[in-house]
């Protein structure tokens, strides 16, 4: 069989199954597999199915079966790279879900940003008054002014790891500054 025709086979059959397939079967892979398989898989399945090595010559109807059959292998990827969000899927797959709705990864990714960005890791009002002034102190390179509000916003949060892991920069680098400062050698008394 022409390996054109086989490929074209093939995308239509995923795209028959896609409401059927979950996010390891799209990325061909074994819901077991080790967390750094699944970027290769991905690799290799969207140099596979990508639309545009099947688009010369063919139908608009199968461009856009092919279209969809690679936003579906994205979207298992998008899910499947963050263990937060593997996690989560997994959960809701042993539930019977096949892949995450659209709310769902739209809270995962949400919640994997705001573990990126320090910003948002206060959950209350008071918390994140004395985070926002620690982070203020962070940015001016007043050391010892962000381990005090991280202290405080700590007494409001005192399960936040964010606040706990910025405590322990803030104390090294207050240290650090510390060691910095050894004065003027030169300084001439009178």
């Amino acid at each position: 069989m022409d390996a054109r025709l086989r490929s074209r086979l093939e995308i239509e059959t995923i795209h028959e199954l896609l409401k059927e397939l979950d996010c390891y079967q799209l990325l061909a892979v074994a819901p077991d597999c080790a967390q750094q398989d699944i970027d290769a898989a991905f690799r290799n399945e969207s140099r596979r199915l990508h639309p545009d090595r099947h688009a010369a010559g063919a139908s608009p109807a199968f461009r856009t079966q092919a279209n969809e059959v690679f936003k579906a292998v994205n979207d298992a990827h998008r899910t499947l790279r963050d263990p937060d969000a593997r996690a989560r899927y997994d959960s809701e797959r042993r539930q019977g879900a096949l892949r995450l709705d659209e709310a769902t990864r739209k809270e995962a990714e949400a919640e994997a940003a705001a573990k990126n960005d320090p910003s948002k890791a206060a959950r209350t009002p008071k918390g994140e008054k004395y985070w926002k002034m620690a982070l203020q102190c962070w940015n001016e390179e007043d050391f010892n002014g962000a381990v005090m509000q991280i202290n405080f916003a700590l007494s409001f949060e005192p399960t936040n790891d964010v606040f706990k892991e910025w405590l322990g920069k803030a104390k090294t680098a207050n240290d650090e500054k510390k060691k910095g400062k050894q004065g003027n050698a030169y300084k001439i008394r009178l």
